[in-house]
């Protein structure tokens, strides 16, 4: 007795029915380069290629920024920086990020080839009172299945290219966002190192002049025994060394919270490099480097990881519009499985249990009450997000550029003026203790100059300070910080 299972094996075994299947699928191959959707364009920067802000200071052909902090010449800043991109928890988090993009972007591109799978079962059929097609009533029976299923989605109309080429842009936009925390880590490690530097320096002179008061006022207090002073002065001078020793804790404070802030920064617990910063014995200050190379502006936005961040997610907001448009349009499938069936597992061997089966299949959405077009408007509503997302972030890029040019130059010059005062002001300082002790004028002359003189350095100190943390914000502006992307580095 032939059976509905025999009747479709025997109809699909017909030579002329496998010829249709040929042309047909010779057919959609043809045809499978149509892909619906916009295509994707970069989008160009129109933007002048000089800076508006220019001075001695700025040099196109200084060294390159890529490793900028370098340039200090300063090694326990090239050891800090690299334990925090060796150890800092958020560049690691982006690290990770690009692997699971990466994942992503396989997951997306196998969805181009064929899906096989294998199966093995085993079942006991039987009816009670009823009958059949296949088996009287009463019976029992017992079949064994073994084969190979496979189905092809034919992307006819680029859905699924599209969806590729959106995970090939997020891939790349994971990249981009790493690159983008490490410019930052760098960075922020950059300027709390010197912030800590800053710090040890103005505690330095804030004890330095408390020294110096505690002598002028024991100067003054014997003075005052030997009936040459009055009390006046003495209780200025007192009330001068207790200012000047009340600016201490605060200092302290901060630099200890600076320390804390580095430790993490370079992936450790807070207390991690408090031994190595002393609030007693303040580190010298690295030198700047006389030249800052800025490039043109073209280069710097080429360069800025956080722009091709933007440019990415851009590219793949576009690509999910044909990934909604090709929804609109039919799915055709390609279908296909061959294998053994056989009601003793002994005969799956016996070749005349061979089983087969071609078929295709498509879908296509009749009505689903205008989602697929919605959808469609939020991809479209996304990508133009995205775009002025991107025109945002290059605007402000250029605007960082030229904000950081100028407080860098002009920092400088400020630096330059309180140097000059400070040696002006170190000197009105010793000529009024020498006509003090000379008895030309009297001890207020001195307070003041003291005074005059502490301001004045504390002022140049945080000058110093100042320069070189807008000179690593520039860096940061320009896009310096950061080095091409490898897996490997994803994986350390």
């Amino acid at each position: 007795m032939t059976t509905r299972q025999d009747r479709l094996f025997s109809t699909h075994s017909d030579p002329f029915t496998l010829a249709r299947y040929g042309v047909l699928f010779f057919a959609i191959l043809v045809s499978s380069s149509c892909t619906v959707g916009p295509d994707y364009v970069a989008p160009t920067i129109d933007a002048a290629d000089q800076w508006s802000t220019s001075a001695n200071a700025v040099n196109p052909d200084a060294p390159p920024l890529s490793e900028w902090w370098t340039l200090f010449n300063d090694p326990t800043l090239e050891n800090y920086i690299n334990q925090a991109v060796a150890h800092n928890r958020t560049l690691s988090i982006a690290k990770t990020n690009i692997l699971r993009a990466h994942a992503l972007r396989r997951q997306a591109g196998s969805l181009v080839f064929p899906t096989i799978d294998g199966s093995l079962s085993h079942s006991r059929q039987g009816t009670s009172g009823t009958t059949s097609d296949t088996f009287s009533a009463g019976s029992r029976r017992t079949l064994y299945n073994a084969g190979i299923e496979t189905t092809w989605e034919l992307d006819i109309f680029g859905g699924l290219r599209r969806q590729t080429s959106a995970s090939d842009a997020r891939l790349e936009s994971a990249i981009a966002n790493k690159d983008t925390v490490l410019l930052g880590i760098v960075t922020e490690v950059g300027r709390t190192y010197f912030d800590v530097l800053g710090l040890q320096k103005r505690i330095e002179i804030v004890e330095k002049n408390i020294a110096l008061q505690a002598t002028t006022f024991r100067l003054i207090e014997d003075l005052f025994n030997a009936g040459e002073a009055t009390e006046f002065d003495l209780s200025r001078a007192r009330a001068q060394e207790q200012l000047t020793r009340s600016r201490l804790p605060d200092l302290r404070a901060e630099m200890k919270a600076s320390v804390f802030r580095l430790s993490v920064l370079l992936g450790h617990p807070p207390e991690y490099l408090v031994n190595n910063f002393s609030p007693e014995q303040s580190l010298p200050l690295p030198l700047p480097p006389e030249v800052v190379s800025t490039g043109i502006r073209s280069d710097v936005l080429r360069r800025r990881p956080d722009i091709r961040l933007a440019e990415r997610d851009l590219a793949a907001a576009t690509e999910e519009i044909g990934v909604q448009v090709a929804e609109l349009f039919p799915r055709f499938f390609l279908t296909g499985e061959i294998g053994r069936a056989s009601s003793s597992s002994s005969n799956l061997a016996d070749q005349l249990s061979n089983t087969f089966s071609f078929g295709q299949l498509m879908q296509w959405p009749v009505f689903n009450g205008g989602r697929l077009r919605a959808q469609i408007d939020v991809e479209k509503a996304d990508a133009a997000i995205a775009a002025d997302f991107y025109e945002q972030t290059v605007l402000n890029a250029l605007s960082e550029v030229e904000s950081s040019l100028t407080r860098y130059i002009e920092k400088r010059a400020t630096r330059d003026k309180l140097q000059r005062a400070f040696v002006n002001q170190q000197r009105a300082a010793e000529l009024a203790r020498v006509l003090f002790n000379s008895g030309e004028t009297d001890f207020l002359a001195v307070l003041d100059a003291e005074r005059a003189l502490i301001d004045v350095e504390d002022s140049l100190a945080i000058s110093e300070i100042d320069v070189r943390l807008d000179l690593v914000t520039l860096y940061a502006a320009l896009g310096g910080g950061w080095q091409p992307y490898s897996f490997t580095d994803a994986k350390d």
